[in-house]
């Protein structure tokens, strides 16, 4: 489970020029509202593709379909994966929130753009991520289950690419 809020996006714009520190701002369409200003503030780096680079995403169609009475403005937390070589067509911006959760944006190339120069990975740090935060995240949401449901063996699946997985199982790469 994840927040999805890519039909809501209006604008963005996600900085990975600091090595190890992704910080930027992104603004989402909330039914008879002002938008929602989120402010991205996180550990981690882009996938080398785009990595040391700054993103610019927008949505031509912004709408209010997913709902964000929960969604925090300030996501505090850790980089998942955020990519431009993603089926599809489409860039995948992942993050864990320290409020929210996993969060997922999935936007068509045609609406990415990234600034800066080309980055000579060689001369940046190695890469800073976090391998086990699906993992982390789904053993959490099985443990909420659990507590939950007041039943001692209930589990959750994570379903991606990769196949199924379980909160006890590593994660693929």
């Amino acid at each position: 489970m994840a927040f999805r809020p890519a039909p809501n996006l209006i604008e963005g714009v996600i900085d990975n020029s600091v090595p190890g520190h992704v910080r930027g701002w992104i603004s989402f369409c909330r039914k008879e509202e002002t938008p929602l200003h989120c402010e991205l503030d996180l550990d981690g780096d882009f996938l080398d593709d785009i990595r040391g680079r700054i993103l610019h995403i927008w949505n031509n169609q912004p709408s209010n379909e997913a709902l964000l009475d929960h969604f925090s403005p300030s996501q505090v937390g850790k980089t998942g994966s955020i990519t431009l070589e993603y089926v599809q067509a489409h860039a995948y911006i992942e993050w864990y929130s320290e409020r929210n959760g996993r969060v997922v944006l999935e936007i068509p190339l045609t609406q990415c753009e990234v600034l800066g120069a080309d980055i000579d990975l060689a001369k940046l740090p190695p890469r800073k991520s976090h391998p086990d935060l699906f993992q982390s995240y789904l053993r959490q949401l099985a443990v909420a289950l659990r507590k939950q449901t007041k039943n001692p063996n209930a589990s959750v699946l994570g379903v991606g690419s990769e196949g199924i997985q379980t909160p006890d199982e590593p994660e693929r790469n």
